[in-house]
């Protein structure tokens, strides 16, 4: 595939899957704000630490119950496979982040923004950041304060600072910050799909001219580092001989790239949306029916994700009549779907045995034994 070919393949993915995300939370919004009944993804669909939450859970949490892969818990392990096998094709040509940087570094071009290489690594490595807020962030979730960071996952923050920044400096969050494109990184280590140049190169550096990532040909490694986030920009992109350009290679074998972009592609779709419908999440276990219940007003108390959970349910001619939220700690996006669907679950089920939001366990919980707790005081 030739080059231009691919930097406009690769456009096209990331307008797709910008599009589609923009989509996606503008139904879950309109859906939680109960304008339409139905919705494509829930927000915690879109997380990309489910995987590393539902370890963090099983390792540290005494009363962890597996539940069955979510669709976030899914993503984590697309993204990891993808990573190991192919290296970092997400933050390349998925990441709606990534696309947003991007875009910000085309307007610069058009607007012609001064451009900034950064710093090179004599004077400043920038892995001297982002791997330490990869270990903070780690940290912080096995210490239990996840929720602090909770609203900093780039899925669900595209901030103008960042935008501006990449106007400037091109992938300036990927470079420099990205937690998630730091534990790819670490994954794509062990990837046996590397891009190579020949032995023949020059080292002239003209095919990585562009590299939205700054990478340049080492004289002591063939191998490209893996820091480089696959845009393919400088495949067969030699300014002298073709054969002395970079290649995805296997081994000393070249593998064309129309194969290896379908491949990440398919194994993406197939793992975050495809392995949730063989193995996903299992029902609730509650268990106190109404019937039984005498007239009034209780409230209950449960721990959620972010803090306690406090319902009030009220009880009329013996049956749940409304349910009601109290005072919570959990985090935007994730605790709306939670409250309105197992609320109206359990009225019209008249039991808390209701199945909890896929990808928002601890929250679904809470707002559960929350509720169970009010009709303990009411029985």
């Amino acid at each position: 595939m030739k080059n231009t070919k691919i930097k406009y393949l690769r456009a096209l993915v990331q307008a797709l899957i910008f599009l589609a995300l923009i989509i996606v939370i503008a139904v879950y919004n309109l859906y939680t704000s109960e304008v339409l009944d139905f919705k494509i993804l829930s927000i915690s669909d879109l997380n990309p630490y489910g995987g590393w939450n539902a370890i963090r859970q099983f390792a540290t949490d005494s009363g962890y119950v597996y539940e069955g892969i979510s669709k976030s818990i899914a993503l984590s392990i697309a993204l990891a496979v993808m990573a190991i096998l192919g290296g970092r094709f997400f933050c390349g040509w998925l990441c709606p982040l990534g696309a947003v940087q991007d875009f910000s570094a085309w307007l610069g071009n058009k607007v012609k923004a001064p451009k900034h290489k950064g710093p090179d690594k004599k004077s400043f490595n920038p892995l001297l950041l982002k791997y330490p807020i990869l270990l903070s962030v780690l940290l912080i979730s096995i210490l239990g304060y996840g929720a602090a960071i909770a609203d900093f996952s780039p899925w669900r923050v595209l901030l103008a600072g960042i935008f501006l920044a990449s106007m400037f400096l091109v992938r300036f969050f990927c470079r420099y910050l990205c937690p998630l494109g730091a534990a790819q990184a670490l994954f794509s280590s062990f990837s046996p799909l590397s891009l190579k140049h020949n032995k023949d190169c020059g080292l002239c550096n003209g095919c990585l001219h562009e590299c939205p990532v700054g990478i340049r040909l080492s004289t002591e490694n063939d191998t490209i580092s893996p820091e480089c986030i696959r845009c393919m920009n400088c495949i067969e992109n030699c300014k002298v001989s073709k054969d002395n350009g970079i290649h995805l290679k296997m081994g000393n074998k070249n593998v064309s790239v129309t194969a290896y972009i379908i491949l990440m592609l398919v194994i993406f779709i197939v793992i975050w949306l495809g392995v949730p419908q063989l193995w996903g999440v299992g029902s609730g276990d509650g268990n106190i029916s109404a019937g039984t219940l005498k007239d009034g007003t209780y409230q209950g108390e449960a721990q959620g994700f972010a803090g306690k959970v406090i319902t009030e349910i009220t009880v009329r001619e013996g049956r749940i009549a409304d349910i009601k939220v109290i005072e919570h700690r959990e985090s935007k996006g994730w605790y709306e779907e939670v409250f309105m669907t197992l609320s109206k679950e359990m009225i019209e089920k008249q039991s808390s045995d209701v199945d909890g939001i896929s990808g928002a366990t601890k929250s679904s919980n809470g707002f559960i034994n929350s509720v169970e707790n009010a009709l303990k005081k009411a029985q």
